[in-house]
């Protein structure tokens, strides 16, 4: 379906380097809203290879000037800027919609007005219920806690086998529905975050203000995660600066202090722990030494996220 003067809903996609799957994640959305009006804006962080594959294979696809590598939040918000329908779509261009999804969330959003946001479930290609599923809205006391606990932060979310829709606190930042004029009124997301809990930090904002958020499990969309992996030692690296960034604008002073040791601390367990297996597990030495290295940087140089997104340049 091509992009509509009245769209019910704009689909934002912000793309880095993504052109060998973005093509996967464009007609995915166009089975998953066969039935809606919708438009899609496209823009790219990257150096333009993913926007030129769009702008060859799919011509409908709005493209938004590109700023350069402005990060996640930013991204989005220059594509809200041009969106026209009431509901904003974030869609991670490694994410592919089951069929029918974007049809059946529209439809969940009208159901219930009175939501900010609405969305659905994220699964790896192997039918795994994605960990972004269950992110709370994140405590002190649950970075102190994680240090002693086997994962690495309090889950919330609905029940792995809930079937009937629910609230929840935190949406997958992957594939969520945000309605457009809530997204103005909090002016969408704080771009001091350059990668990683700026969804957190945007949910924390729309909860303030006595909004409610809903998830319908019926609503599916698998990551494929073309866009890197999860022991990458930069992506780790980034996601503690991510939360880091969080605690400073949230927590205060000393909250903020707190959460770096704590960090630091999760950061020297998985070290220990992934060097330790390393050795007394020969035939998963390669899963636990990949462990131990993609914690190595945040243990071995907490200068480098200690004070979040502040000291960081775009490049």
């Amino acid at each position: 379906m091509e992009a509509s003067p009245t769209p019910d809903v704009s689909i934002l996609v912000v793309a880095y380097h993504s052109a060998p799957f973005i093509g996967q994640c464009i007609r995915g959305i166009a089975a998953a809203a066969q039935g809606t009006a919708h438009e899609i804006l496209l823009i790219d962080n990257g150096g333009g290879d993913t926007e030129a594959v769009v702008r060859a294979e799919f011509p409908h696809v709005r493209i938004v000037p590109s700023e350069g590598n402005i990060g996640f939040g930013a991204g989005n918000n220059r594509c809200a800027a041009h969106a026209r329908a009431p509901r904003l779509l974030l869609v991670n261009p490694d994410a592919i919609p089951r069929p029918g999804a974007i049809d059946l969330l529209v439809a969940f959003a009208k159901a219930h007005p009175d939501a900010a946001a609405w969305g659905g479930r994220s699964y790896f290609p192997n039918g795994q219920l994605d960990h972004a599923n269950f992110l709370p809205l994140p405590t002190v006391r649950d970075f102190v806690v994680s240090i002693f606990s086997s994962s690495p932060m309090r889950r919330g979310g609905l029940p792995a086998d809930a079937t009937a829709p629910g609230p929840v606190e935190v949406l997958n930042g992957g594939f969520m529905m945000v309605d457009a004029r809530v997204w103005r009124e909090i002016d969408g997301f704080d771009e001091g975050f350059f990668l990683y809990s700026e969804e957190i930090d945007l949910f924390q904002r729309i909860r303030a203000r006595g909004y409610s958020v809903l998830v319908d499990p019926a609503v599916g969309v698998v990551h494929d995660t073309g866009g890197g992996h999860s022991l990458s030692p930069t992506r780790v690296l980034f996601l503690t600066t991510g939360r880091m960034h969080y605690a400073r604008k949230h927590f205060g002073h000393v909250g903020a202090v707190v959460t770096g040791w704590a960090l630091w601390a999760n950061a020297a367990k998985y070290v220990v722990i992934g060097g330790l297996l390393g050795r007394l597990s020969p035939r998963r030495a390669a899963r636990w030494n990949a462990l131990r290295d993609a914690w190595s940087i945040v243990f071995g140089q907490p200068r480098r996220w200690w004070h979040g997104w502040r000291d960081h340049v775009r490049t």
